[in-house]
């Protein structure tokens, strides 16, 4: 028993890298760094993080969490219809594919997915083609679809808390009364591997060396399913890190009533219906209002009668090292009241080799830093400002 268990999980594993969407993620997040640099050179004339930064900071945390709910879905014995999860596939590829992150919660594609089952049932009855990713007994598999929804959103949610909130990028947006002002923006995607019963059917039998676990009087097999997590936040009237952690709160409180919703399901059929569109409205009033609320507040981001707020820090620049942090506000530099980016310079020339600043930060409280300042240090300190002549990082010389 354990042997065939052991076996069902290495060849489950293997079926990973047989996904189309495994490789896809490395596709659509390179891409979509791609677009950022291009981005961050028009704003800033410099490039911020490479091109491979979207799937760096963002394939171990998938991973890490596929993980831990592979042991929690096999150790609840969630079973879903190999149907279901091709469909699921194919809708994940096609946004991953057009880049709409956005879009790839797991509350719109489990919504998309069980509002395009029966119509598929009911269009294409005769063709054979698709009979093999239609299921035949959708109120059967709905309670473990809705748990499967439960955890993937729980997913979501510490992902964006633990991992979206570290990694945005600043970029320039206009303002609603048509001002240039600075945001930052962050567009994740997640490799989120999970390891799942699947009851055999039509497709697994196919395959006669496929390892099968008896469970009761049924058969199942283990198989390694890459789910793609996706989130997409802008923000320009708060610092993003607390913003973007909010909504992974709400997400996880959300993930949550679906999970009741889900359990109440395998004694009241129906309530599944309920939890899954309480997930999708959700998920969605969740987005409107942030986006509502950062739309009527003040920009944060943009020039101040006292000091220089940061807007960007350049990676292992001189002011990564001097742990400034976006969002805190310089006010003076080697002694020198600075609020504008002309000031800040000309207070630099008091000392071409060493910079002390004075900084507020989050709590209205004064910190100073210091660093020394080389000739051959690429002549730059590092600093992102949101003003719109403030293209380049401050210089010294």
């Amino acid at each position: 028993m354990w042997s065939d268990g052991l076996m069902g999980l290495l060849v489950g594993f293997a079926k990973l890298f047989l996904n189309p969407f495994t490789y896809i993620f490395f596709i659509a997040t390179l891409f979509s760094g791609y677009l950022r640099v291009k981005r961050e050179r028009k704003h800033f004339s410099i490039r911020i993080f490479n091109a491979s930064f979207e799937w760096k900071t963002s394939l171990l945390y998938g991973l890490l969490i596929g993980g831990i709910l592979s042991v929690v879905s096999l150790l609840v014995g969630i079973s879903i219809p190999i149907e279901m999860i091709t469909l699921i596939s194919i809708l994940t590829i096609v946004s991953a594919l057009l880049l709409q992150f956005r879009w790839m919660s797991p509350a719109y594609v489990f919504g998309l997915a069980l509002i395009a089952l029966p119509l598929l049932n009911k269009a294409v009855p005769s063709l054979s083609l698709l009979e093999k990713v239609i299921p035949k007994d959708m109120n059967a598999m709905l309670p473990a679809v809705t748990i499967l929804l439960s955890l993937l959103l729980l997913a979501e949610g510490i992902l964006v808390q633990r991992n979206a909130a570290k990694y945005t990028t600043p970029l320039f947006i206009e303002s609603k009364r048509g001002k240039r002002v600075g945001a930052h923006e962050t567009n994740k995607l997640w490799l989120v591997p999970l390891f799942l019963l699947i009851p055999n059917g039509t497709i697994i039998s196919d395959y006669s060396w496929w390892p099968t676990l008896p469970l009761g009087e049924s058969g199942y097999s283990i198989l390694c399913v890459p789910f793609g997590i996706g989130f997409y936040h802008l923000v320009q009237g708060m610092v993003a890190k607390e913003s973007i952690k909010l909504v992974g709160k709400q997400v996880v409180t959300l993930s949550i009533l679906v999970c009741i919703g889900g359990i109440a399901s395998y004694f009241v059929g129906f309530v599944a219906f309920v939890a899954v569109a309480i997930a999708v409205v959700g998920r969605e009033v969740i987005s409107y209002i942030h986006k509502t609320r950062d739309i009527s507040t003040s920009s944060y981001f943009t020039s101040k009668a006292v000091g220089l707020v940061v807007l960007g820090i350049l990676p292992n620049s001189v002011a990564d090292k001097m742990e400034i942090m976006v969002g805190e506000t310089i006010t003076k530099v080697n002694g020198q009241n600075v609020s504008t980016v002309a000031e800040f310079y000309e207070a630099l020339q008091i000392n071409r080799a060493y910079c002390k600043i004075e900084v507020l930060d989050f709590n209205n409280e004064i910190r100073i830093t210091q660093c020394a300042v080389y000739e051959g240090d690429h002549h730059e300190l590092g600093f992102l400002f949101p003003e719109e002549e403030a293209k380049l990082t401050g210089q010294v010389g």
